[in-house]
């Protein structure tokens, strides 16, 4: 049989073709790299040597031609051949490269990064879980290689410096996308920290370090006047009820848009005037409750039975047939609706949370503790022992049915001193101190006082 032609470039592989049994074709002036030819056509690169440790003839497949060129089957010779100089089986070193490579993948960053989320799948959902996937990225595109237990705080500090230099507002001063970014990477290093794969919590340490954010709170409307012509500014929408009758409830029970777009007929009795919910944020958030009693007015009412003529039929309050997801209203409904009235800055579907807690204390002087509880966030009483839903149910009927009053005598342009006046009747302010320091106890509500809480 004639001799086949040593290999030399690229183009002389071509003149290779498949036989009945597969052969080995040499490489000219590289010594035992050869190029595989097989009956089906595919063509591979093979290194055959002698062991220097085990005096046993071995090969290594160095990939698939063309996947792996004729250029880098070249450049992998020199490689194996610099280790065969050095006694280096080039087998046994790629296994135990492999190994290693394995061994820094298992113990990475990104490794309990996204070990620890898929646990947060589990109790969180929505946009929060969206928005801490998003930071989870974000730090794993610095050290999400990198193994957990060499992490120090030069680089968190490093890296955080960096988020927060590229995370600056329209004024040019940072966000607290860093900071975030801070907390969760904490979490990670605790969780890998309790399985034993870290002593310590670099992030945890950089937080003191980060310039103080400027994010700003989400605007909002918090004097009277201003509300009555926000209100006013609602009724002259026309043309779909379901933006109307979702601005109408977000200001009447200051629940979290998120949570009004999901509402329910399931979740609603309209006889006993009752809403009952699991608030997205209350889900694996401290602060939050994980279930909720909405008393509604009877206000919230009327308009309910008005929505129910139209999406009587569906799961959903809000159900939108143009919906692309859980056809239910975007969430930007509102505050694009809100926008073209003219409020984009000043006020925003979130703001009417803001708007309720503020002059239900200043206007309407409610004591906080319902106020809080309205608004879904946990409260305790001095032994520590959180407040239930059906706690204070009552007094947060009464208040709830106050404040639909007090908005429709706003919109109206009623005098609104009889809602004070009632309202300041019930206790007067020194009544009121005592009655949250029996409740709360002393410590809790000068923290509360001092904006502490």
């Amino acid at each position: 049989m004639e001799a086949r032609k040593p290999i030399s470039s690229d183009r002389s592989i071509s003149s290779h073709k498949a036989d009945d049994k597969e052969y080995l074709v040499s490489v000219k002036n590289h010594p035992m790299l050869y190029l595989m030819v097989r009956p089906n056509g595919t063509k591979s690169w093979v290194y055959r040597y002698l062991s220097p440790t085990h005096s046993k003839n071995k090969r290594i497949s160095l990939g698939v031609y063309p996947n792996v060129s004729f250029a880098r089957a070249c450049e992998i010779w020199r490689d194996y051949e610099e280790l065969l100089s050095r006694n280096i089986d080039p087998k046994d070193h790629r296994e135990e490269l492999k190994k290693s490579i394995i061994s820094k993948t298992k113990n990475s960053f990104n490794h309990f990064a996204w070990e620890y989320f898929e646990g947060l799948e589990q109790t969180q959902k929505g946009n929060t879980l969206i928005r801490k996937k998003g930071r989870l990225e974000l730090i794993c595109s610095y050290i999400g290689n990198e193994p957990i237990s060499e992490i120090g705080s030069p680089r968190m500090l490093e890296v955080l410096l960096d988020i927060q230099a590229n995370s600056l507002n329209k004024a040019g001063k940072p966000t607290d996308k860093a900071e975030r970014c801070a907390g969760i990477a904490s979490d990670v290093f605790i969780y890998a920290g309790a399985r034993g794969f870290c002593s310590s919590n670099p992030a945890a340490l950089i937080k003191s370090q980060l310039a103080k954010s400027s994010y700003g709170h989400r605007p909002a409307i918090t004097k009277p006047k201003d509300l009555a012509k926000l209100l006013r500014a609602i009724e002259t929408i026309e043309g779909d009820l379901n933006t109307i009758n979702s601005l109408r409830l977000l200001a009447l029970l200051f629940v979290r848009n998120g949570d009004l777009r999901r509402m329910r007929w399931a979740d609603i009795d309209l006889d006993a005037g009752r809403w009952q919910l699991k608030p997205l944020k209350g889900q694996g958030k401290v602060t939050m409750v994980k279930d909720m009693i909405v008393p509604l007015p009877h206000q919230a009412v009327a308009t309910l039975r008005e929505q129910h003529k139209v999406n009587g039929h569906t799961e959903y309050v809000f159900f939108s047939e143009t919906a692309k997801k859980h056809q239910i209203i975007s969430e930007n409904t509102a505050n694009k609706r809100l926008k073209d009235l003219g409020y984009q800055n000043i006020h925003c579907a979130h703001g009417f949370r803001a708007t309720a807690k503020t002059l239900l204390q200043e206007q309407l002087k409610y004591p906080l503790v319902l106020v809080e509880m309205a608004l879904g966030h946990t409260t305790k009483d001095p032994n520590g022992s959180a407040y239930g839903r059906f706690e204070y149910i009552d007094d947060r009927s009464d208040m709830m049915q106050k404040w639909a009053d007090y908005l429709d005598a706003l919109r109206e342009g009623r005098d609104t001193t009889e809602f004070k006046a009632d309202a300041q009747t019930k206790a007067d302010p020194t009544t009121q101190l005592q009655a949250l320091i029996d409740q709360l106890g002393e410590e809790k509500v000068l923290m509360m006082i001092e904006g502490k809480i």
